[in-house]
This record gives C-alpha cells, structure tokens and sequence, in this order.
C-alpha cells in the first residue's frame, strides 16, 4: 500500500509509482520545514505582544492542521487516479471482506483490564475532595478546572480502552492462531498506551492538587511541574503505540498465508465511505493506532460538525476575548447620575458614588496575594477579576509602574484603579472625595 493506495506487487515499482512517492516526500519534506520556520518565527512576537501572538499561534495551529491533511489527500488521490488509470485491480479481491470467526468469538479476551481506569478515576476525584470540605476558595476556580480536564482525558481513555477491547478483532491471514496473536498484542500494546496517559495525567493533576492545598498557594512552579508530567504523558500514549506497529510487523513478516484486500474504493475520496460497514469507528489504514470515521454513517458527519463547531467557537472565543487586550486602553467616566465606569480590556465596573464606604490612595497594591479569577495578567498591567487573601473578591484595574492607586470600596463592589495619565487619579479622587 502506497500512500494508502494498494498497488499490485508486480507494478510497485514503475516509474510512475515512485515518482509519485517521491515527490510526495519532496512536498511534505518542504510542507514541514516552512511550517517549522514559520512557527519558530511566530514565537519572536511573543516579545513585542503576547497577546498577538497568542492569537496568531492560533491560527497557524489551524492552518498546519488543516493544509496537512489536504496535503495528505490530494496525493492519495493522484495515486488512485493512477490505479485506476492503470486499471490495477484485483476483482477477486475487491471490496472484499473476511471474518474469521474464531478471532471473533475471543474478541472479549482483553490482555489489560479497563478496572485500571476506574482506580485512576477514584484517585482523581480523591484529591479534589480537600477542596470540597476545607480548600482555599481562591484557588477553587483554577483547581476546578485542572480537576475536569483530567477527569476528562481518564474518562476518553476508559471508553476507548472499552472500544479496543470489544472491536480489536481484524483478520489478516488465514491463520486464525496468528490472527488472535496480532489481535491480542494490539490490544496489549494499545492497552498500555491508555493507561499509561490516563496513570500520568492523573498524576500531574494529584501533584498539582495536592501541593496547591499543603503549601496553601497556587504557584508557577506547580504549573511547570504540571505541564513537565502532561509532556511525559505524551509519550506514555506515543512509544506503547509505536512498539504496537513494530510488534505487529514482525508477526505479519513470517506470515505464510496473507490475506490480500483491495477495498481502495472506501477509501478513495481520502476518507472512509462504506455504507456495507455497520462501525462509526474504524482502524485507519495508514497508521493503526488512530481511527477514523466511517462517513457513510449520519453520525460520522453529525461528530464531526460537532467538533468542527467546538474548534470553531474556541477560536472565537479566544479572538474575542484577547482583542480587546491588543491594545488595551482603560476608560473611567463619571456620569452625572452619580454612576462611575470604570473599563478596560473587556472588563467593566459600575459604582453608584452615594454607595461608596471608603476611599483610598496608595502608592502600590497591597501585599496580599491578589489571584487572578477571570482576567488578564502581563507584566505590564493585571486587569479583570481577582482574589485576596484579605480583600476578598475584588477588581483590578492596574498598570504596572503607575501610582498612585485608587482603593473604591462598597458593601458588596471593591475596586483598585490607577491610570497612565498623570493627575486623572487623584483628579478623580477629588471628585469622589466631595
């Protein structure tokens, strides 16, 4: 199989076949070097602005996806074009489907329990208990956040263990024996991978849970440890599957009686069309360790507009939300109704004057460890809402190297301003102060 286009053994190597293979090399070759330049020069923004950076990270994440695969298609179809052209096909074996029935009445035979999942599960919940009872309510918003993500990684990795489990039952010999052989170590190898990133993404999650809560403080330090694990998790998904492929290999080199398949037709528009297959979920061709859709099935395009449009809403979501901080400019007006705004970067506080309890110029923040809830934190402003050991919930509208800074308090609104025009503070201070 070429370019995931199976070729007759006998024509594998005309011209036109290895011309096509090398110059699909050659694009993807060119493919990945521009795009390893351009995301290396996409970094150096990050210096002048992260915000743009951020945003345009995005949106060459989102191009390199999507050109690759249309990269990747387009050249399976010139070498299905050139198949057909040919007329390379096997009629006996086209469209063909073989069961073996053996394979499939030990399909239940799983090498690596699911069980493992759910004591990965517990645990997890396990440790977002402190915070339930007795955990520092600043923290609760970012700790909630670590804590779904990694029940959802742990959940994805129980229900496709279960569906590797149940489905890993594919025949490609005539030796049933060699065939429950293959079945068995995919289901082993692919088995481990699973645990493996569910086990550490538990593990990041438990550290950064359980260190937050004893050192009773959220710390980058933690969120670098964090990240370090969930990079080590990566590979515990990657080399168990890429051992699968090599295990596989050679338990089909000393296959003496192969079964050949020429179903290219399924495959020919680049995704897997095949109304006769009953499955949403298929092995990919190409590479064993991923799945794909079967878009003869109304629910393949029905998840696949689903996720298209949650990619889709994420990236506006970021646009709209880091837009406003390009370049950010802070707004205070004071109506003549007695209502002060106050707004910056998307964030905006209203405060009736005749509710105002206390006023307060400083020459800096307090020293009260101010933790961000929602909003936006550079090293050259913290703007949005926050947390203080002491002042509670608060809003920070704060330009670092500016004072003084302005504390406006009510029963239920605290606020801290300061501004990059000289006097507007203390102008503003004055007028509050009357």
């Amino acid at each position: 199989m070429y370019l995931g286009v199976h070729i007759p053994t006998d024509h594998k190597d005309d011209p036109d076949v290895s011309n096509l293979i090398t110059s699909s090399r050659q694009s993807m070759k060119h493919f990945q070097i521009i795009n390893a330049l351009v995301s290396i020069a996409i970094c150096f923004i990050a210096f002048a602005n992260i915000v743009i950076f951020v945003m345009i990270y995005c949106v060459w994440i989102f191009e390199y996806c999507f050109f690759i695969i249309i990269l990747n298609n387009s050249w399976h179809k010139k070498m299905y074009a050139l198949k057909m052209q040919n007329g390379w096909i096997i009629e006996s074996q086209q469209k063909k489907v073989y069961i073996d029935t053996r394979v499939s009445a030990g399909s239940d035979s799983t090498p690596i329990s699911c069980k493992w999942h759910i004591a990965i599960l517990v645990a997890e919940i396990s440790a977002f208990i402190p915070y339930i009872t007795a955990g520092d309510t600043r923290y609760r918003a970012y700790i909630f956040t670590f804590f779904i993500c990694s029940l959802i990684v742990s959940a994805i990795a129980l229900l496709f263990h279960i569906f590797i489990n149940s489905n890993e039952r594919n025949v490609y010999s005539k030796d049933t024996r060699l065939n429950q052989t293959v079945n068995t170590a995919m289901k082993k190898y692919k088995g481990i991978a699973l645990i493996l990133m569910s086990l550490l993404n538990s593990v990041a999650w438990i550290y950064m849970a359980l260190s937050t809560y004893i050192n009773g403080n959220y710390s980058g330090s933690n969120f670098f440890v964090y990240i370090f694990v969930q990079i080590l998790t990566v590979f515990g998904l990657i080399i168990p599957l890429f051992l699968a492929q090599q295990r596989k290999k050679e338990l089909l080199a000393s296959d003496t009686a192969p079964i050949y398949v020429d179903d290219d037709e399924y495959w020919k528009s680049g995704y897997y069309y095949n109304p006769n297959d009953t499955h949403l979920f298929v092995e990919n061709r190409i590479q064993s360790g991923n799945y794909t859709l079967n878009y003869a099935k109304k629910g393949a395009w029905i998840f696949s507009g689903a996720t298209a449009a949650l990619i889709i809403g994420c990236l506006i979501f970021v646009f709209a939300v880091l837009f406003p901080l390009i370049n950010l400019k802070e707004e205070i007006t004071l109506a003549d109704n007695g209502i002060l705004t106050i707004s910056a970067g998307g964030y905006t506080s209203e405060i009736d004057v005749n509710d105002i309890t206390e006023l307060k110029l400083m020459d800096k923040l307090p020293d009260d460890s101010f933790l961000r809830i929602n909003g936006a934190s550079m090293d050259s402003y913290d703007i949005g809402r926050y947390e203080g050991r002491t002042f509670g919930k608060c809003s920070l509208y704060v330009f670092d190297g500016y004072s003084p800074i302005l504390m406006i308090k009510t029963d239920d609104t605290l606020v801290f301003v300061n501004s990059k025009e000289d006097g507007e503070i203390e102008r503003l201070y004055g007028e509050l102060s009357h």
